[in-house]
């Protein structure tokens, strides 16, 4: 287990000063102290590979967050808002039973994840004193992004089981949004069967064995609050896996293809000339441009009912992504999904849920039962696209596989963190200097103004000899911290401003680039 102080990764985000005005402080009013200021702690974690075709080397990296900064900041893949502070083992056990190696592999986890969070565990108690900030900081766990597999095994349930609420696979296809499973649910249950501790035992329960959850001791961590639906893995993934084959089932492989090759090709949508039915490895943005298509395009080909439904989970996809949800929005999400479980009859009825061989009658699909949480989700803990996977994801090439492409492939855990240790100091010893030379960058009201018309010749060709990615050719420049993500939109073009030093002495002057 190679592991940070997540503490001091917390710190670390809260005193960068590219994000110094980009905080939210909200004050708890209730069960803590008058005063406290709230740090809420975003945590994730997904194995990942490491190599490609040979060597098979996968990682299980535990990113840190911080639920203060703004989501359009956080959310953003240039901002390096999400900090490795773990890398977790991924042993192989011996154990001849396939559902025992499962049981140990979660065990592990859960343990690993309890020596993580014990700083953060008494911060969330006791508080802990921070720089640069007023009162006591307290650390609640905010958010746990996850796929659906790992959520499962965070909130010690088996497969085939809704880690949000009660229901099993038995239930998915019900229209109405089962119990959540509470901390206290899951707790009691853990405690009756404390004394006979069996596999079976807990299979009775819907548990996966786990005895000791890492959240046990940590204060406000409820896993129906920090484990939410997350538009990547259950929205965009469960509409490609499903819909989009209900889809290909009804109109035929041919007939949709032939539909999206003479589509018009648009800037900044993915063009599929050759059609959908035969991709094999698809992104987040190819299953997020196919279902700005598909409802068109099954239009006139497919049964009127069998529109209605893909497009009732068309229209529950968009209006849960909307980043200021309010009440009259979560209510027509719920007519939505109201409106598919009024009509889903068709799918049975023209057979396109199929299996391997024959045609599938019944729904048991976890990812259908996530849809009832939406609505619940977005009341406790705000806009559900916050919790999105992409930047972690992206954050994954940036932590994990580009330090690993650098290395001789051995020891590669060590290796990647003395690499993303340089790599910090490097990154630190850059703002500090921006600072030093640039001392009133900190102030919020500072702005350099530049006129167009002081732009005289030596200056655009200052600007011409800058690199495709800023940078003057020959010397670095020292980016002005307060300004590195002030742009502008001004007669369609994308306007920064960054202050260099110029080489010949005479002090800073500012630069724009168009």
């Amino acid at each position: 287990l190679f592991w940070r102080a997540p503490v001091e990764c917390l710190e670390s985000l809260f005193s960068n000063p590219l994000f110094h005005s980009k905080l939210d402080f909200i004050p708890c009013r209730t069960r803590l102290p008058r005063g406290a200021t709230v740090l809420g702690t975003i945590l994730s974690s997904d194995k990942t590979n490491i190599t490609t075709m040979t060597g098979a080397r996968v990682a299980h990296p535990l990113l840190l967050g911080l639920a203060n900064i703004h989501m359009c900041t956080r959310t953003k893949l240039s901002s390096k808002a999400f900090l490795l502070t773990a890398l977790l083992p991924i042993p192989k056990y011996l154990h001849p039973n396939q559902r025992m190696r499962g049981m140990l592999e979660d065990r592990l986890v859960h343990e690993c994840l309890s020596i993580i969070r014990k700083p953060l565990m008494k911060a969330a108690d006791v508080g802990i004193m921070m720089s640069d900030l007023v009162g006591n900081c307290f650390t609640p766990l905010a958010a746990y992004i996850v796929d659906t597999p790992e959520a499962a095994m965070l909130a010690c349930v088996c497969g085939k089981t809704s880690p949000f609420t009660m229901a099993s696979y038995l239930q998915f296809g019900d229209n109405f949004w089962h119990p959540a499973r509470t901390r206290s649910i899951t707790l009691g249950q853990l405690a009756g069967i404390m004394t006979m501790l069996k596999y079976d035992t807990c299979a009775d329960s819907r548990l996966n064995g786990i005895h000791a959850p890492f959240w046990m001791d940590w204060p406000l961590a409820d896993p129906s609050i920090f484990l939410t639906p997350e538009s990547l893995h259950h929205w965009h993934k469960e509409f490609y896996d499903h819909n989009l084959q209900w889809c290909i089932m009804v109109i035929g492989a041919q007939e949709l293809d032939f539909r999206f090759s003479i589509l018009q090709p648009t800037t900044g949508y993915c063009h599929f000339s050759g059609g959908i039915s035969k991709l094999k490895q698809v992104t987040g943005r190819g299953h997020h441009d196919i279902q700005c298509y598909i409802v068109g395009l099954i239009s006139g080909a497919a049964p009127r009912r069998f529109v209605i439904v893909i497009r009732a989970l068309m229209d529950l996809h968009y209006l849960a992504q909307c980043p200021a949800p309010d009440d009259n929005l979560l209510a027509c999400i719920d007519r939505s999904l109201l409106t598919f479980h009024e009509h889903k009859d068709v799918i049975l009825t023209l057979g396109a849920r199929m299996g391997t061989k024959r045609p599938i009658g019944n729904w048991h699909i976890p990812k259908l039962e996530l849809l009832q949480s939406i609505t619940s989700s977005t009341r406790k803990v705000g806009a559900l696209i916050q919790w999105s996977a992409d930047a972690t994801k992206h954050a994954h090439i940036s932590e994990i596989k580009e330090p690993a492409w650098q290395m001789n492939n051995n020891d590669y855990d060590p290796q990647i963190c003395r690499h993303l240790d340089r790599e910090e100091k490097l990154r630190h010893f850059t703002i500090a200097t921006s600072l030093k030379n640039h001392p009133t960058s900190h102030d919020p009201n500072f702005r350099t103004e530049v006129e167009e018309d002081d732009l005289d010749d030596g200056d655009e060709q200052e600007m011409n000899d800058l690199s495709p990615n800023g940078t003057a050719r020959g010397d670095e420049p020292h980016l002005c911290c307060d300004q590195l993500f002030t742009q502008s939109q001004a007669n369609g073009y994308c306007e920064m401003r960054f202050q260099r030093n110029s080489p010949w002495g005479g002090g800073s002057k500012t630069e724009t680039v168009y």
